[in-house]
């Protein structure tokens, strides 16, 4: 019976002794260490590298890290932890280490099209909530437009209407045209960007100049393509209201868009007793390329453009527009 319970005993496997030198265990905690390090990077788990799965694939005992008196040798010590600062710098900035791989920019790209998501629908939100307001402020639109429209004139020009005394205009008439500064040297430059940009920008500052004075105004603003008649319109003062000082904005302001420059203009220093008034022409496409053909060369606009200018035509909308009159000139023929 005891030889049998010697031969148990003697059969147990015994756990084989680590027989590695302390380098030896460090190099391999060091390779065990970038292997995992590189599988972290890619998975952007960095769990995958821990002090725990480096020490289980270094086979070294996690008393070699974590116990201070562990080895009497404190240079195979200094060793052992050198290896696990390692790991915990890379754990505590891991985002450094694994920022450019493919699973981290497309983990940033997703994050980047959350926030996204979130800020448009903040804008959905506001947006909302502007268009209950300009619901609620409907009526009162609708009421400003009844009141307009007791302003609206139509006035029907022809070639034989008769002129009324200069002398009914009330002050002194401003007429604002970039058209003045597209002359150089006698040569109208209407296709150079650069000059017509700079025409307009010095025809603002008359604007505001003009503006700027301590009078009662109406600022007429013309609508109409090239050859519609706008600045022969301008010169005829007994076209103007009598009651007001009369400020001219000649330019073609075929849209509302662009007739928005100029009342965004006149808005900075209007008063109450400042009105704007839309002046817009209606002439046919064969007055304006009839004027067109008899245009002295130099401002003869090309036949495609005018006919462009004439479809860009967008009639003045007293709802959305700040316009308080409007005056329609119509030219049945030249």
């Amino acid at each position: 019976m005891s030889d049998n319970l010697q031969s148990i005993a003697t059969d147990k496997p015994k756990s084989k002794r680590d027989s590695r030198s302390h380098d030896q265990r460090v190099a391999d905690l060091e390779a065990a260490f970038t292997k995992l390090k590189a599988k972290a990077i890619a998975t952007g788990i960095k769990t995958d590298a821990s002090a725990a799965k480096v020490l289980e694939a270094g086979r070294v005992n996690r008393t070699y890290f974590y116990i201070k008196d562990k080895l009497k040798d404190k240079a195979a010590l200094a060793k052992y932890h050198a290896v696990r600062d390692a790991i915990q710098d890379f754990q505590d900035n891991f985002e450094r280490f694994g920022g450019d791989t493919v699973v981290n920019q497309l983990r940033a790209k997703l994050e980047l099209a959350e926030a996204q998501r979130n800020q448009i629908a903040q804008t959905l939100t506001e947006q909302q909530k502007l268009v209950a307001g300009l619901q609620n402020d409907n009526a009162a639109l609708k009421k400003k437009v009844r009141l307009q429209s007791d302003h609206m004139i139509d006035v029907v020009h022809s070639a034989t209407v008769k002129s009324r005394p200069n002398n009914n205009v009330f002050g002194e008439v401003r007429i604002i045209s970039p058209d003045t500064y597209l002359w150089r040297n006698g040569q109208y430059l209407f296709d150079d960007e650069k000059v017509r940009q700079h025409a307009w920008e010095r025809a603002k500052i008359d604007l505001k100049q003009a503006l700027q004075r301590p009078f009662s105004m109406r600022v007429y603003l013309l609508v109409g393509p090239p050859c519609a008649g706008k600045s022969t319109w301008a010169k005829a003062y007994s076209n103007f209201y009598p009651d007001l000082h009369s400020v001219v904005i000649d330019a073609t302001n075929l849209t509302a868009f662009s007739r928005l420059e100029w009342v965004s203009q006149v808005n900075k220093y209007r008063t109450n007793d400042t009105r704007i008034c839309a002046v817009v022409f209606l002439t046919p496409k064969s007055v304006l390329q009839s004027r067109n053909n008899r245009r002295e060369p130099t401002k003869r606009v090309d036949d495609a453009l005018l006919l462009q200018k004439f479809d860009q035509l967008e009639f003045p909308n007293l709802l959305h527009e700040d316009i308080d009159e409007m005056i329609v000139v119509r030219t049945e023929h030249d």
